[in-house]
């Protein structure tokens, strides 16, 4: 018995089982930017489950649905161009087909999602598809965008040319849904296609001479290029149309970096000035909540807990929240449209001047939402200097855990001021410096390490700009919701934890103090702090904080945020919460902000925090590896704990450097 009739039999048995359940199971196919994710919302929703696939880091995207009282599940599988596996990606993919991963149902039916507009680039991944053993179903998508380019592709004759229905579809507007569906209900009765007899004989046919893989893919482009001119039609118009002109602009290497950066820029501005009326109102919800814990709890531990330790710690973090759900609403309209791609192709001449290859774009910008994805991300790119080059360099990218230390210090210590024009505030220049200083060293980093450890010519790398597209409300909406709700979830655990932990180590061993000094609770508390667990430590790191104009309680709050950096606030919040708040604050400003401005160093009125102090804390909090759970992946994807060690080693001195420089040349400026 072939392989193909071994899978086939497997195929018949799951499906009779997985009929009896009552449920089938689907899986979308197909290469990146074809609409596959748009799909799989239209036919399910939001998905179900999102997680790892079981022993892997690649994702799992898992929805259900029922058509005509039939129950779907279906699977989004990562995106490939071939199902002969270079990567774990693709190794997922061909695992899932042939129902070797553990813990996934074996499909009963694959729907390959291509592109009308790049037909003979997708057909490649569909004639892989009909020898797998499946019944297969192409969904033609991108069809609207087709016809607006002169494209005509006919259904009837594609379908007949592959042996498989052909089903054109336009996701955004759900036009064709209601049809595929009824196919998929129908098609776990249909006998799995065979391999048309003209692609058979043109990899019969392939010339022995060559490599094995140059000569199959020669084979199937040769198939390809008979089946595109007999089923598509093209205008002869070739004037050029609006999309390619935007595309001129967007990516020249002068007039698109101009863009890019003024796009930037706005982003960063809008995130102050539109989520200040939502960030005053949740401020003052802070204040009333632990105004209403001290009038109703006794004096004792336990209000201290309740005040100084989760609502101080926990409150100041979530009143952020406003700004970073506008953060990846943004993201998540130029995300949407097509416009990072363009970002990607400018930014490719960067990566590969610095050693880095351009398949490197994607896991970096993945890394400006987390340092997790993106380094996973990394796992598509086939060598492995390249890879462990970009995840070396990841984690300098400017995560959203990052983003709240920026907008808190830059809202109280930035002056207000405009920059050039009335709209452009120095706070939001000083927010984009931020990540840009994240960016510039991950190239200097990359430079050297591809001269030195990693020496070697990066990665071909070519790149296909998706189609102009107007952003799907769901879409957006659901990023943003996602990170709304994982930021949430930190701060009711990860940061009350951690906050509960600080105010205990800043509370114990308690101090007993003459009666005259009890009088002053301002008094008490600072010296309590002291001698505390929390204040010995600081005091024993003072040194080297020191010549970064941190105080020994500032030097205690990064400590404690190493694990995780998003904890630093809370961490602030309860270890600055010592009651002393100028009551000429503007009241718009959070407690938290009115805390940092008004502490002192001991003993003196010297402010704490000063323009060139608050620019050294963002530096530092740029460039530091202060997550715990991105140096577990990094061990995980690179196979050793050398690289996480070396990445926080790296990464932390170049930090304390960095933020040494800022606060000094601040300093000697007189900022």
């Amino acid at each position: 018995m072939s392989s193909a009739e071994a899978l086939d039999s497997r195929h018949q048995s799951t499906t009779a089982a997985d009929r009896a359940s009552g449920h089938l199971t689907v899986v979308l196919l197909g290469n990146p930017n074809t609409g596959k994710s748009t799909l799989f919302s239209a036919l399910a929703g939001i998905p179900t489950r999102i997680g790892n696939y079981p022993g892997v880091t690649v994702e799992e995207k898992l929805g259900r649905f029922t058509h005509r009282g039939q129950g779907i599940e279906l699977i989004d599988l990562p995106g490939t161009y071939s199902l002969v596996a270079k990567s774990p990606d693709e190794q997922v993919v061909v695992d899932v087909l042939q129902g070797k991963m553990k813990g996934v149902t074996h499909p009963d039916c694959v729907v390959v999602v291509a592109d009308a507009t790049n037909l003979p680039r997708n057909l490649y991944l569909v004639s892989q598809a009909l020898a797998v053993g499946l019944p297969v179903v192409v969904a033609l998508t991108l069809g609207d965008v087709a016809d607006s380019k002169g494209i005509a592709v006919d259904h009837a004759a594609l379908s007949q040319e592959l042996g498989c229905p052909v089903i054109n579809v336009v996701a955004p507007r759900r036009l064709g849904i209601g049809r595929l569906a009824d196919t998929l209900v129908e098609a776990s009765d249909w006998q799995p296609p065979t391999p048309p007899v003209r692609l058979t004989s043109c990899l019969a046919a392939a010339d022995p001479a060559r490599p094995a893989a140059a000569a199959e893919a020669i084979a199937r482009y040769a198939w390809i290029d008979e089946v595109v001119n007999r089923v598509v039609t093209r205008q002869t118009d070739h004037r050029r149309s609006t999309s390619d002109r935007i595309d001129s602009l967007l990516t020249h290497r002068f007039w698109g970096t101009l863009v890019f950066v003024a796009t930037m820029l706005a982003i960063f501005s809008s995130i102050f000035w539109l989520a200040a009326p939502l960030m005053d109102l949740i401020s003052a919800g802070v204040d009333a909540l632990a105004g209403g814990a001290d009038a109703l709890l006794p004096e004792g531990t336990l209000k201290s807990l309740v005040i100084d330790g989760v609502i101080a710690g926990v409150g100041g973090v979530v009143v952020f929240l406003p700004q970073i759900a506008i953060l990846f609403f943004f993201v998540a309209i130029l995300e949407g449209c097509g416009y990072l791609s363009r970002a990607a192709f400018l930014m490719d001449r960067l990566l590969v001047g610095v050693g880095l290859s351009g398949k490197s774009f994607i896991p970096l910008l993945s890394s400006f939402a987390c340092a997790i994805p993106g380094i996973m991300a990394a796992r598509t790119i086939e060598n492995r200097r390249d890879r462990l080059l970009t995840i070396l360099v990841a984690p300098l990218m400017s995560c959203s855990a990052r983003l709240p230390v920026y907008l808190l210090l830059c809202g109280a210590f930035v002056p207000n001021v405009a920059v050039g024009v009335s709209w452009l505030r120095l706070p939001a220049v000083v927010l984009a410096a931020m990540y840009a200083i994240g960016v510039v060293v991950a190239a200097a980093v990359a430079f050297v390490l591809s001269r030195t450890v990693f020496r070697g010519p990066p990665q071909p790398f070519v790149m296909e700009l998706p189609g102009w597209r107007w952003p799907q409300p769901a879409v957006v909406l659901e990023r943003v919701r996602e990170a709304a709700v994982s930021f949430l979830k930190n701060a009711g655990t990860l940061i009350m934890a951690v906050s509960i932990v600080v105010w205990a180590l800043g509370s114990y061993p308690q101090l007993e103090l003459p009666a005259d000094e009890a009088a002053d609770a301002a008094v008490v508390k600072g010296e309590a702090l002291r001698q505390s667990f929390l204040g010995r430590a600081g005091h024993f790191i003072e040194p080297v904080v020191k010549p970064l104009g941190w105080d020994w309680r500032l030097g205690c709050a990064a400590v404690a945020s190493f694990p995780a950096r998003e904890v630093v606030l809370g961490t602030l919040g309860v270890i600055y919460n010592l009651g002393d708040v100028d009551p000429g604050e503007e009241e718009g400003a959070s407690l938290l902000i009115r805390q940092l401005r008004a502490a002192t160093w001991d003993g003196s009125d010297r402010k704490v925090f000063t323009l060139p102090v608050a620019l050294s804390i963002m530096v530092f909090f740029a460039l530091c590896a202060q997550c715990a759970s991105t140096l577990v992946v990094i061990g995980k994807e690179t196979g050793s704990w050398v690289w996480p060690l070396v990445t926080f080693g790296y990464m932390t001195g170049l930090a304390w450097l960095g933020a040494f420089v800022t606060y000094q040349a601040g300093t000697a400026l007189g900022w």
